[in-house]
């Protein structure tokens, strides 16, 4: 009995039929198989070559070898969400410096440091809500830069009441925010100020 592909019509052998398509009679080529299968699995997730249903919390669509390539590959959903928080983290084993740093949840950004700190000595000292968090930050970090005494990164020399000044008043919306009384020495305000 000849069989022909349902797709292409051509006649299936055992060269372009798939042997455990034979078995259950799947009349279909090698070939229009993969047509198929690109096109109705564009949007599904396979890692190391196994299904990952939507429902996973890191779902992705695509195909990837590992978790850590689909996380790293294109634009991740975190990626993809500009609001969050702007922060200040102090640890007191580095006096005198500050993290001016930006996350989706300063909490779980704190949560974050503890895990790496034996100590648990990260503090979060203030948060701002941001519907731009990078471009908060951004702005938070070259308002920081003329006022530290030095800076290696995020991390500024400069005190928490100063960088508490800085979040409070970024002017994210067209704006100054409304200040909470970030720092009780008014020279320091009066220099805060004197830069905006």
């Amino acid at each position: 009995m000849i069989r022909n592909c349902l797709m292409c019509g051509v006649e299936l052998t055992d060269d372009n039929w798939s042997k455990g398509w034979q078995k259950c009679d799947r009349k279909q080529c090698k070939d229009c198989r993969v047509d198929t299968d690109t096109a109705s699995n564009k949007t599904r997730m396979y890692v190391n070559g196994n299904y990952i249903p939507k429902t996973h919390p890191l779902y992705k669509s695509g195909r990837y070898n590992s978790f850590g390539d689909a996380a790293f590959s294109g634009t991740y959903k975190l990626d993809s969400i500009k609001e969050g928080y702007v922060y200040v983290i102090t640890n007191k084993a580095w006096p005198e410096w500050v993290k001016i740093g930006m996350a989706i949840d300063a909490e779980d950004r704190l949560n974050g440091y503890q895990t790496s700190s034996p100590m648990r000595d990260f503090i979060l000292e203030h948060s701002i809500a941001s519907t731009d968090r990078r471009k908060s930050e951004k702005e938070a970090h070259t308002r920081a830069l003329p006022l530290s005494l030095d800076s290696k990164g995020e991390w500024f020399k400069l005190s928490v009441e100063q960088a508490i000044t800085i979040l409070d008043n970024l002017n994210e919306y067209g704006y100054t925010r409304a200040t909470k009384e970030a720092n009780p020495i008014p020279k320091e305000d009066n220099i805060q100020g004197s830069l905006f």
